[in-house]
């Protein structure tokens, strides 16, 4: 199974996939799937997020037909790679996580189709919350600015996801996606 996690900037993405991975023994998650012309983050480091690229190489990929989808998000390309998921189709005893854009989730949710199952939850969390989750991380003012500018596109989107989910709590956001996923097993 892939469970795919997307959701505003700040709403918590990195912090519940870690904890997802604490909790759940036979999750894993997708690692080097995605390739970025952004800077890295330290948390990037730790998932073994993304490959980085320069704007000419991912627009070559492009060309050659790489990705499953991209986009251009914050001045930034990001793309999901297609031979990433050949782990997630041939690994039957595990599952695997990744966060993705919220325009990824339905050509990713098509590219899957029929060869593996896909979960889809999306985060959110109240403007404040987000605002003060990006000035807690380091994010400049104008960085803060371009994120939440986005929220409300990213927020359009939700109704295409299995699940939202608040992401107040994160105990509670913990426990609300295990009981999803156990209950869609």
């Amino acid at each position: 199974m892939f469970i795919a996690i997307s959701g505003i900037s700040a709403s918590g993405k990195n912090t519940v996939i870690k904890n997802l991975i604490k909790s759940r023994k036979n999750l894993k998650v997708l690692k080097r799937s995605s390739c970025t012309t952004r800077p890295k983050r330290k948390t990037d480091e730790e998932f073994e997020t993304y490959l980085y690229l320069t704007k000419e190489e991912f627009e070559q990929g492009i060309k050659d037909g790489i990705f499953i989808e991209h986009e251009l998000v914050h001045d930034n390309y990001y793309g999901m790679l297609k031979s990433s998921f050949l782990d997630v189709i041939d690994d039957k005893s595990n599952d695997y996580i990744r966060d993705i854009d919220v325009k990824g989730e339905h050509s990713l949710k098509n590219y899957l189709n029929g060869k593996v199952k896909m979960l889809s939850i999306f985060l959110d969390a109240p403007d404040d919350v987000l605002e003060k989750r990006l000035k807690e991380r380091g994010d400049s003012l104008e960085q803060i600015e371009k994120r939440l500018s986005r929220k409300e596109l990213e927020r359009s989107y939700k109704q295409n996801f299995d699940i939202v989910i608040d992401n107040i709590d994160l105990d509670e956001t913990i426990k609300a996606i295990n009981k999803f996923l156990d209950n869609n097993r």
